[in-house]
């Protein structure tokens, strides 16, 4: 049987949503500092950290269409990533001044952090918890400024490789050289 609006006892209230932005490896790699970066969701995270966590995703609609949630994840990853929030909360530097708490994606670099985004002038924040560049440090805060000299050439790179079916991961040049050959 189906009951709706039940939920676990231990289930807390909504956490505040945030916005998911993304970038594109293009985009970092013009090196023009941030530039416009799309949103393209909302995350809520619904529960309590020693608890069941929620994820639930909310796109952004296309003008004059109403939003649609997108997906719903349980498990350790939400859990995980309200922790996050709840530590990118605590910072000495997020203590100091007034953010925006944002998440940002860049699945290129397949990096997903929180973007502090200054709201009494000051350097925005940037604090990856999720990457698999080892240039980045977990949970650091760094400068958007910094985060950006330590990604763009990380995206560089990315753009050069050639990860077409048979190519054997070369990148594009010597793709187009063993062609010509």
């Amino acid at each position: 049987m189906i009951r709706h609006g039940r939920a676990p006892n231990d289930l807390a209230k909504q956490d505040a949503p945030r916005q998911i932005y993304t970038l594109t490896l293009e985009e970092i790699a013009q090196g023009t500092g941030l530039g416009d970066p799309k949103p393209t969701a909302w995350e809520f995270l619904v529960g309590c950290a020693p608890g069941p966590v929620v994820a639930v995703g909310v796109a952004h609609p296309p003008p004059g269409q109403a939003p649609r949630m997108t997906s719903v994840t349980r498990g350790p990853d939400p859990a995980e990533a309200l922790h996050a929030a709840q530590q990118v909360e605590k910072l000495p530097q997020v203590q100091a001044r007034n953010y925006e708490l944002r998440r940002l994606w860049i699945a290129g670099l397949y990096i997903g952090a929180y973007w502090l985004r200054a709201l009494e002038g000051g350097p925005d924040l940037v604090v990856p918890d999720h990457a698999m560049a080892r240039e980045l440090e977990r949970m650091r805060a760094y400068s958007m400024d910094e985060f950006l000299a330590v990604i763009k050439p990380l995206a560089e790179k990315r753009l050069k490789f050639n990860d077409a079916p048979g190519q054997g991961g070369q990148t594009q040049a010597a793709a187009r050289a063993k062609k010509k050959s």
